[in-house]
């Protein structure tokens, strides 16, 4: 009788340990959801009623937390600032550009063997003029992307219309280098905005004739699959180490060896948050010193949000 007492004794305390090592689990798993979507709030918590298990992890949420929330402050306070300075020299930097042809101008018409020191000085002042104009240009494109001021709206459409573009856009810069610059055209049709994914190919076109040498080729295609459609910008140019290969879609990254070009690190970074943003996305397949080719895929079929 004893013994069957002291089972049963067993079994209950059994089934109350298990019992309560599963509210506690329950808890802690709804502390850890309720941090996840972003709506954890220490108001609700007991902490006379909290193991030492539990209040260790209430502390650590409520931390991470802080720290989210200081961080995602100053990363708000970043792009605002970068934003406003961009906006505010916008200005400044296009009437420098044009006072400076108009001073070009006025030395043109002056009949002076001396004069054309002062019109390469002109120059100078021109071309770094708009070196400066091309960085905020990008800065504000970047800023408004970021923030959400220009919103990308895919819908589906022929991808023929970003392919005319590329086209339009590339093939006088492409001669001036002797590049061999082909666009196939393509009838398929995806989910694009096609202004910003233009801003996207574009991006990565203009790199393509900027880094492949004279006498190179640059090659744009399209392939379609079952559920996506790929354009392909591939180039016989300087190629991209491995090592570097993971970090040139990242803000501001140059490599060392493109230095001496006209350049923000930014034109990738935009490319790959535009195919983000409408579903698709972005990979590199290159080999230093033998070319590169950038592969965007976009979804054929809108997908549901809902």
């Amino acid at each position: 009788m004893v013994s069957i007492i002291l089972c049963f004794a067993c079994i209950g305390i059994i089934v109350y340990f298990v019992k309560r090592e599963r509210k506690m689990a329950n808890r802690m798993q709804d502390m850890l959801d309720k941090a996840v979507l972003g709506v954890f709030e220490d108001k609700h918590l007991d902490e006379s009623k909290l193991s030492l298990l539990e209040n260790t992890m209430w502390r650590y949420i409520c931390d991470n937390r802080l720290v989210y929330m200081e961080l995602s402050d100053e990363k708000e306070q970043m792009q605002k600032l970068v934003s406003d300075i961009s906006h505010q020299a916008v200005t400044p930097v296009s009437n420098i550009i044009l006072y400076s042809q108009l001073l070009e101008e006025e030395l043109l018409s002056i009949e002076r063997p001396d004069i054309k020191e002062a019109v390469e000085s002109v120059h100078a002042i021109m071309e770094q003029a708009g070196k400066m104009d091309f960085f905020l240009q990008m800065l504000v494109k970047l800023s408004r992307l970021e923030n959400g001021i220009i919103s990308v709206k895919p819908v589906k459409q022929s991808i023929s219309s970003v392919l005319q573009a590329l086209g339009q856009q590339y093939k006088l810069k492409a001669k001036q280098k002797n590049i061999e610059f082909q666009v196939e055209n393509s009838e398929e049709t995806a989910v694009f905005d096609r202004k910003w994914t233009i801003e996207a190919a574009a991006n990565i076109v203009d790199n393509a004739v900027k880094y492949t040498p004279e006498g190179g080729t640059v090659h744009v295609s399209v392939i379609p699959y079952s559920m996506f459609i790929r354009l392909d910008v591939s180039d016989s140019g300087i190629g991209i180490k491995e090592a570097e290969q993971g970090e040139i879609f990242t803000r501001f990254y140059r490599s060392g060896v493109v230095h001496g070009e006209q350049g923000a690190g930014i034109g990738l970074y935009i490319a790959r948050e535009v195919m983000r943003a409408q579903d698709g996305y972005i990979k590199v397949i290159s080999e230093e010193g033998k070319g590169s080719t950038f592969s965007l895929f976009f979804l054929k079929h809108e997908l549901s949000h809902k």
